[in-house]
């Protein structure tokens, strides 16, 4: 380990946090709503909105890559002067993606993907370059644990913000509870939650200081992507990020469905549901760095892990019971949350092995690849999850949904996301393995 301890103060670390909590006042609610809003607010065919999502992810991931090589070139200190030039156009492209326009059904459905892709670009351009700055502000292991976990608890505090209040803000700033008052309501709190948002990102590039920024490096971009995919525990770490993202996609993506085709439930218990979610991720992520540092960061990893797979498993044996759903869902949020910071320990002790093993300095296009991933990820279950609605024949204007609708939205639910959490399982059990036999740096990291 090295660097000195303590050297982050808590405003900064707070401050760091507050990128996260604006990301997740922002990109939070597509995550949580988007696809909810698409069918029961804007009126979007399921099956269009599954090629809505899977294109405009794809799309603009791939702006991941550019930003991070921007980043390299200019080097660590362009970051800060990025995110407050950015914060501005990222809050109107936010306005801009829940904006009921009155189109025709094929206008409504070209809207939806344009604005999506602007927003996903724009988000790119800031998300990426802040995810950088963490280990540019710190080389400890210790600090870069408690500087992520304060990042995860702005996530959650910001996912909880969304979950506890988007459904009542809808209705009341609407006015009502029809499809006009919808439209209207979300328009008003997505141009609020914007506001708010772009507040935030000034605060990360005002408080946050880059004490070992990067210098600027002109690499060939084909040599540092081949030496990049040479880092087996890089490759591990952005495999683990792909099976996260999924897990993450399907429980605030999916789970109003599954509260109103399974549970029986309404809209507003999932946002309930939601909220719980929230609650429980927050204090999983905020309790960490305790368990990281009494246990280890492999240990608790495995741990978050099982909880998750554990937690599926009782889900599909309660079935429509609600009180045993709801105990398995708050084990459930609990071990995501708790697994939430660790990835970005992962991938800042991959890249610093990488770079003390061959020299890679490229830290910006490397975090842009892993922020990709996580969005291809995204882009691929909200494909797969509405396509599940599709083939169930989900009919948000329904009162009864049948047992197909049912059994599609469980198999996107749960059964997608426990396959994937058994398969992190086994990636990190490849991680320790291959830990064994790199660089020493990472063994003294994690």
């Amino acid at each position: 380990m090295t660097g000195q301890l303590n050297e982050i103060s808590r405003r900064e670390k707070v401050a760091y946090g507050c990128g996260d909590l604006s990301s997740n006042l922002m990109w939070g609610l597509t995550s949580a709503y988007l696809m909810f809003y698409y069918t029961d607010i804007y009126g979007i065919p399921a099956a269009s909105v599954a090629w809505i999502l899977l294109i405009a992810r794809v799309f603009d991931a791939f702006c991941d890559p550019a930003i991070g090589w921007v980043v390299d070139r200019k080097g660590g200190l362009f970051i800060r002067p990025l995110i407050r030039n950015l914060a501005i156009p990222l809050g109107i492209a936010d306005f801009f993606c829940f904006l009921p326009l009155p189109l025709s059904p094929t206008g409504k459905i070209l809207w939806a993907g344009g604005t999506y892709i602007i927003f996903g670009a724009v988000y790119s351009c800031i998300n990426t370059p802040y995810g950088a700055l963490a280990p540019m502000m710190t080389k400890s292991a210790r600090e870069r644990v408690d500087l992520n976990s304060f990042r995860m608890m702005g996530c959650q505090v910001g996912q909880f913000c969304i979950a506890a209040l988007t459904i009542p803000a809808i209705t009341w700033l609407g006015g009502g509870s029809s499809i006009a008052h919808r439209q209207r309501g979300i328009t008003i709190f997505v141009l609020l939650l914007s506001c708010v948002g772009i507040v935030l990102w000034r605060m990360v590039s005002t408080n946050c200081v880059a004490r070992y920024p990067t210098t600027p490096a002109h690499h060939d971009i084909r040599k540092t992507l081949r030496l990049l995919f040479k880092n087996r525990l890089w490759l591990i770490c952005n495999t683990i990020v792909f099976q996260q993202f999924i897990v993450i996609a399907a429980l605030y993506g999916f789970a109003i469905y599954y509260v109103k085709c399974v549970l029986g439930g309404t809209d507003a218990l999932g946002g309930a549901i939601l909220t719980l979610a929230s609650v429980c991720s927050f204090t999983g992520a905020s309790f960490c760095p305790m368990s990281s540092r009494r246990f280890g960061i492999m240990k608790t990893a495995f741990a978050a892990t099982v909880v998750q797979g554990l937690a599926y498993v009782a889900m599909l044996v309660c079935g429509v019971w609600l009180p045993g759903f709801l105990i398995a869902f708050v084990a459930l949020a609990l071990g995501q949350g708790l697994m939430s910071p660790i990835s970005y320990v992962f991938l800042a002790a991959a890249i610093d092995n990488g770079r003390a093993v061959d020299g890679t300095g490229a830290a910006g296009l490397a975090y842009s690849i892993n922020t990709l991933i996580s969005k291809v990820s995204m882009g691929v279950t909200g494909f797969v999850l509405a396509l599940c609605l599709s083939y169930g024949r989900y009919d948000a204007t329904s009162l009864v949904l049948s047992r197909s609708t049912a059994a599609w939205v469980t198999a996107g639910f749960v059964i997608l996301p426990l396959v994937s959490v058994i398969i992190q399982y086994g990636l990190l059990l490849l991680w320790k393995s291959v830990r064994g036999t790199e660089n020493e740096l990472l063994v003294t990291s994690l």
